[in-house]
């Protein structure tokens, strides 16, 4: 799995690309914890590839973690059908996912709503 990371405004935007296996999660791990923390995040996963349960694991309990530490909860596009299922198994209320990256990006600019 490769991660390239950009900046568009104050969010980073993170595409992973390639295949997800258990030798690429803690590589993974290691980049949300350094260089992510306390940051906008996007993760567009429109080029990530399921390799079975071994990488999935590992890689869904970073994202957690990631989600459950940062101050600001990270956004979620481009997530392919087998991602959104391991997502609704573990804890779908962690995970904003967006259909593109441009509705991610927009909801870091929405205000929520109060109703009275």
């Amino acid at each position: 799995m490769q991660a390239k990371i950009r900046k568009d405004g104050d969010v980073t935007v993170v595409e992973l690309k390639g295949r997800l296996d258990f030798e690429t999660a803690e590589p993974f791990r290691e980049t949300c914890q350094d260089i992510l923390a306390n940051s906008k995040v996007v993760f567009n996963l429109s080029e990530l590839n399921f390799v079975g349960s071994s990488g999935i694991g590992a890689f869904v309990n970073t994202l957690r973690e990631f989600t459950k530490s940062n101050p600001v909860p990270p956004k979620f596009c481009n997530v392919k059908s087998e991602f959104k299922k391991v997502f609704r198994a573990t804890d779908e209320q962690a995970f904003q996912v967006f259909e593109n990256e441009e509705a991610a990006l927009t909801a870091f600019n929405d205000k929520p709503q109060i109703t009275q």
